[in-house]
């Protein structure tokens, strides 16, 4: 019985660790993301206050607007995950 107890722990432990995993990385996801838009809203309010540019021009400009939100979004995301990886080799060294 005690063997099924110690197992039960191991297996509520393994749970409460992916638990806390997921919820680090939807929290840095919803932040990456939020920052993200912040951005681009940013670049795309620069880019229309010019009112009198080719639509072309414009055109291109909220392209890169957008690219650059999710180009920060994106790079934060590597940088999570990145210490997502060196928290696992440390916690595996203990």
């Amino acid at each position: 019985m005690k063997q099924l107890s110690r197992e039960n722990e191991e297996f509520s432990e393994i749970f409460r660790e992916i638990n806390r995993k997921f919820r680090y990385f939807t929290a840095n996801y919803t932040t990456a993301v939020k920052n993200g838009a912040d951005i681009a809203k940013q670049k795309i309010m620069e880019s229309v206050k010019n009112r009198d540019q080719p639509v072309d021009i414009l055109l291109e400009k909220l392209f890169e607007a957008i690219k650059t939100g999710v180009q920060y979004a994106g790079e934060r995301m590597i940088d999570c995950g990145v210490d997502m990886v060196e928290q696992m080799k440390k916690n595996k060294k203990k």
